[in-house]
């Protein structure tokens, strides 16, 4: 399977049809069978992120990090992987860390509008609005009718943080 084909397959199980442990245990079978592609760690890190988020649940956070870790040491490039270490890094709170894995995904992937908000999450918990503020609006320009996106940019604007992120403060 491509990556592009795997990519659609884990994305419509998480987001259509709400199987997100569905899409790990498909994810963990191609790792089993191919353990150097990078990609399916990557798209693991993802869903990882994604369970701990809807469970509130940041065990999975910690996995998602160890998996896109591994990700990375097999393709050090891989902007999914990087996108994903950074979102688990803000849920484990440290988004100062975060800002790097972030950074370099968004220069991989400019094109990525999670890659840019999960950044402007990581600039605004680290006391830096204005490059927040600019990163938002970039997710914004890729992805402008996104619901997502633009309630964080209306929590950020109005100084609300979710509350699994306060208590990292």
């Amino acid at each position: 399977m491509s990556t592009s084909d795997l990519r659609e397959r884990v994305f419509t199980l998480i987001y259509s049809e709400k199987k997100t442990e569905e899409a790990i245990l498909q994810l963990n079978r191609i790792i089993k069978q191919s353990p150097g592609r990078s990609d399916a760690i990557a798209l693991k890190a993802y869903a990882l992120n994604k369970l701990a988020n809807s469970r509130r649940e940041w065990k999975y956070s910690e996995l998602a990090l160890e998996s896109a870790n591994k990700a990375l040491v097999l393709n050090p490039d891989d902007a999914m992987a990087l996108t994903s270490k950074g979102w688990a890094l803000i849920d484990l709170g440290r988004a100062q860390e975060a800002i790097a894995a972030l950074e370099r995904a968004t220069k991989l992937d400019p094109g990525n509008e999670y890659a840019w908000y999960n950044l402007a999450w990581a600039q605004y918990l680290t006391g830096n609005p204005t490059a927040s503020t600019g990163s938002i609006q970039r997710a914004l320009q890729i992805s402008p009718g996104n619901a997502i996106i633009k309630r964080g940019r209306d929590m950020m604007k109005n100084g609300v943080i979710p509350n699994h992120l306060k208590k990292k403060l």
